[in-house]
């Protein structure tokens, strides 16, 4: 995503960099080539592999199906545990023979084969539809062989089925417990896989495995104590709300412990990596909170009974985020960028937080455009376009909602502008100064050497 800009950038930064000292006209071109050679071309072929095996796992299921009465019971069940067999031995050949991706075409294709056994095994013995149990034996087996392997596809599949044993699991009467402790061992298995066999696909499965365990949890305690809409509103802006937050704050956090472990480089960078998928995720639905808040807060008619919002799925999320919050801004980790990043934060907690106690739009609108801006220049500040873009365009939301409210009176659009205007200005002369603060002393010693 954004190959492009990355690039141009790129270019950029060798260029300042070869000025400067830091790097040889020879590495710049010889960085330059790469990146010029680097254009997916590498990646195509095991795109195409990838389709290629569900292919033929889908071919396999047909032909065993237009020969459903020829095939005896026996065979079946032989051929589908052979084919898991071979495709894992052929795998673990290819592990050993330093073929990770050829390795993970065939965990892949043993686990598609595998989740197509269970539903034939199910047709078989003419055993009842169970979405469920059905769910929960692939989700154990694809977790299996995504350890073992360390193969992506596998733990795709796995985050799949964990997804669709939650959903089918929810608001069902026999969920107890026992369902909680399952869905946290899932939760687990399936969060720290990226942590040590780093993937971007696996990453973002993890964590919409993490947003759907979560909303299980979010939601039955929900429909157990269901106040109303507006109970329910509040619920999802506070729970929602802090656990975002918290996942914005691992980062700073989460460099201490990188910093701090003796774990191999490529541990430490695939922890990294998921701190920053985590961030990026984060960082986009708060965006999308300081929004939604502020068209809450006219939502809100009968008033927000607080004791049934803060339940355990809200409280403890809203907890972490505010305490990490603290430490953040008290030990602000020797860096302003971190302190920034936890002073934004807690803003744009802050304006999630508002409609629950504040009735009065004004103040609300006033937050939301406060704790955007300051999103905003925590993006620039980072230099994460992902950040930036995401800001933007929920201050550009929330700049035309309420544009829509005061569009009968050019008094009110004069008085939105004016305060509008005067608060970028005032950060950005902040801003200015800072900077200028902060520069002073390195000039002074460049000047000097």
């Amino acid at each position: 995503m954004f190959d492009w800009a990355y690039k141009k950038r790129l270019r950029d930064d060798l260029e300042t960099w070869v000025g400067k000292g830091w790097l040889t006209p020879e590495g710049a071109a010889a960085i330059l080539e790469d990146q010029d050679q680097d254009d997916g071309r590498s990646r195509l072929p095991m795109a195409l592999a990838g389709i290629g095996v569900v292919c033929v796992a889908l071919a396999l299921f047909a032909f065993i199906a237009a020969n459903w009465g020829a095939i005896p019971k026996s065979i079946k069940l032989a051929g589908i545990a052979a084919l898991i067999l071979g495709a894992h031995l052929l795998a673990a050949l290819a592990s050993r023979a330093g073929k990770k991706g050829l390795s993970d075409l065939a965990t892949g294709f043993a686990t598609l084969v595998f989740v197509g056994g269970m539903a034939l095994v199910g047709q078989i013995f003419h055993m009842p539809a169970d979405w469920s149990g059905g769910a929960f034996l692939v989700c154990m087996g694809a977790l299996a062989a995504a350890w073992l392997s360390g193969s992506i596809t596998s733990l795709t599949v796995a985050a799949i089925a964990a997804v669709t044993w939650q959903s089918s699991r929810m608001f069902t009467e026999h969920a107890g417990g026992a369902d909680a402790v399952i869905s946290i061992v899932f939760l687990a298995a399936i969060f720290l896989h990226p942590f040590f066999h780093p993937a971007r696909l696996s990453r973002f499965a993890a964590i919409a495995v993490l947003l759907v365990t979560y909303g299980r949890w979010f939601g039955e305690v929900a429909d157990r104590m269901l106040g109303g809409d507006d109970a329910v509103g509040a619920m999802i802006l506070a729970g929602f709300g802090g656990l975002f937050a918290t996942m914005i704050q691992l980062g700073p956090i989460g460099d201490l412990y990188v910093k701090w472990s003796s774990y191999k480089p490529v541990k430490t960078h695939a922890h990294w990596l998921m701190l920053r998928a985590l961030q990026d995720i984060g960082f986009m639905m708060l965006c999308a909170l300081v929004f939604v808040s502020l068209i809450a807060v006219q939502e809100f008619d009968d008033g927000v009974p607080l004791m049934r919002v803060f339940s355990l799925p809200v409280a403890l999320p809203l907890l972490s985020a505010v305490a990490l919050c603290v430490i953040g801004l008290v030990m602000s980790f020797k860096t302003e960028k971190a302190l920034a990043l936890f002073a934004a934060v807690g803003l744009a907690l802050l304006t999630c937080l508002a409609p629950l106690v504040v009735e009065n739009v004004l103040l609300v609108s006033a937050l939301a455009l406060a704790s955007l801006i300051g999103l905003c220049t925590l993006g620039t500040w980072f230099n994460n376009r992902f950040w930036m873009l995401c800001a933007y365009l929920a201050l550009t939301g929330v700049g035309l909602w309420l544009l829509q409210v005061t569009i009968g009176s050019l008094l009110g659009q004069s008085v939105f502008f004016l305060i509008a205007g005067l608060v970028l200005l005032g950060m950005a002369l902040w801003l200015a100064r800072l900077f200028k603060r902060k520069s002073g002393p390195a000039d002074k010693a460049e000047a000097r050497s």
